[in-house]
């Protein structure tokens, strides 16, 4: 594939596997809106476009997004249509925000990744209120970011699991995986800060991958926001290599 056909590609995954509740369609864009609680479900994919009126088009967009009362965001990956969106973007009150590296890697480049065998692994098909509760008592997410966060992965139609990792009866690690096209999708990565440079992340990762393979994966892909270079730096470590990026805009 070309670099742009990728981007396409890995676009449409991750947008499948993290769904939006409405799509509103405008000359080749995307314009995803749902509950509001994540930027990837509530922004505009523009891979294509063609439309004739760019600034009348953003206006649109624009509008739905205020009667949706969301902010208006666009989702730039590092190709876009038309050329001249990002300049026509930051001209008209659009500041970027979050640029964030996707990460790929065939299954057969990632290494044997050591497991810590002093916790516990589980993984389900469908969640528990705990793996959930994990994520509330990090403090990474408040009440509200998860109950929007259930409300898209209700929607999610590709097979799924949900991986924790526990030391005794508690909750110290979780994660996503979602498998589309051979493709093993990983999201919703995070261990409890107490524990981490103990290879529990690694360690989620391998279990993943193991999953995917039962279901004949021949690739892995991942989202990390740009300045997390602790995360980047592991996901370097297992195979994973940057393949794009993309950078949010949103409006002032």
């Amino acid at each position: 594939m070309s670099n742009k056909q990728l981007i396409r590609f890995y676009q449409e995954l991750s947008t499948n596997a993290w769904p939006a509740k409405f799509c509103y369609l405008l000359n080749g864009w995307v314009a995803r809106i749902s509950e509001g609680v994540t930027k990837r479900a509530n922004s505009v994919m523009p891979l294509i476009y063609y439309g004739e009126k760019l600034l009348k088009d953003i206006q649109v967009i624009e509008a739905i997004y205020a009667k949706n009362e969301l902010p208006v965001i666009f989702q730039l990956p590092d190709y876009f249509e038309p050329q001249n969106l990002l300049e026509t973007l930051l001209e008209n009150g659009y500041k970027i925000i979050d640029e964030t590296l996707v990460m790929t890697a065939k299954i057969k480049d990632i290494p044997d990744i050591p497991i810590n065998q002093n916790y516990s692994y589980q993984n389900t098909s469908e969640t528990k209120n705990e793996w959930f509760n994990s994520m509330l008592a990090s403090g990474r997410a408040t009440q509200e970011r998860i109950d929007g966060q259930k409300a898209i992965i209700s929607r999610i139609l590709q097979p799924k699991s949900f991986f924790s990792v526990k030391q005794d009866k508690e909750i110290i690690g979780i994660g996503m995986a979602v498998l589309e096209q051979g493709n093993l999708g990983i999201f919703d990565m995070l261990v409890n800060p107490v524990v981490r440079r103990q290879g529990i992340a690694g360690s989620l990762i391998a279990k993943m991958v193991d999953w995917g393979k039962e279901h004949s994966i021949h690739s892995t892909y991942l989202c990390v926001q740009g300045d997390n270079q602790a995360a980047i730096a592991l996901y370097k470590k297992v195979g994973l290599k940057e393949c794009f990026r993309y950078r949010y805009l949103i409006k002032k």
